[in-house]
């Protein structure tokens, strides 16, 4: 397998946890649904069509800068009116409203994308470049991100076994925790919305291991792994059809 790596970057990034509303929490990194997003964004796909048309790629996802937030308050304005924008608003008892909203403080993280040779070799053509059909950004549209191309690569698929995982994996492959904690490790198991359908309602969750600072996490694996050149070991989560059908 051949798979195109790039690394994404910014000041700040927020990818709202599905289960916060009013005061809304980030997910530690950017989860599958919201890399495709990117791809897509890349090649200027429609927010609709980008989900169908990149279903059949595999993606992984590294933290390279250590996990930290930051939290501050932002007030909306209030748009209820009839015609959205209410110009008596400043009439109002309560013209907008405070939340608190968490974010990620000098996200970077690196992008795995096998699968489709065709589309892998137009995304890889434009990040050589510099280039995307829309701006990039870390979850939110306020949120922009910069990128550079790190190359192509052969991937070694690997056998069930004992590995240091450098990339986020699910909870689903791990057959052996028993060497996972060593010392100036830190892990965090978010639930993640792995694939969505057409109408943007998610077909499969998962439980997700990430390590805080970026570091290999020492596990023993089942399936879904793959080596490097460098000998640095990753999890590519599969097409969606293959892995919503092995899921169901």
């Amino acid at each position: 397998m051949r798979a195109v790596l790039f690394d994404i970057w910014g000041d700040y990034a927020h990818f709202r946890r599905f289960y916060t509303t009013s005061s809304p929490l980030t997910y530690s990194f950017p989860p599958p649904t919201a890399v495709r997003g990117m791809v897509g964004a890349i090649l200027g796909m429609g927010k609709e069509e980008y989900i169908e048309k990149t279903s059949g790629l595999y993606v992984g996802i590294r933290v390279l800068n250590p996990v930290k937030r930051i939290r501050w308050g932002q007030n909306l304005i209030n748009t209820k009116g009839s015609s959205g924008f209410d110009p008596t608003l400043h009439r109002k008892k309560e013209p907008r409203t405070q939340i608190k909203i968490e974010y990620l403080k000098n996200p970077r993280f690196r992008i795995f994308l096998s699968g489709d040779e065709k589309m892998l070799v137009e995304v890889a053509s434009l990040l050589q470049e510099h280039r995307t059909h829309y701006t990039l950004c870390l979850g939110l549209s306020e949120l922009l991100a910069d990128f550079s191309y790190v190359g192509v690569e052969e991937l070694e698929a690997l056998p069930s076994g004992v590995y240091r995982i450098s990339s986020v994996f699910p909870v689903d492959i791990v057959s052996d925790f028993g060497e996972a904690i060593e010392d100036g490790i830190k892990l965090l198991k978010e639930r993640v919305p792995i694939y969505i359908d057409t109408n943007r309602v998610p077909r499969l969750y998962q439980d997700v291991i990430v390590e805080a600072n970026g570091r290999p996490v020492k596990v023993g694996a089942k399936d879904g792994l793959y080596r490097l050149r460098d000998g640095s070991v990753i999890y590519l989560w599969p097409p969606a059809s293959t892995h919503i059908r092995e899921s169901s």
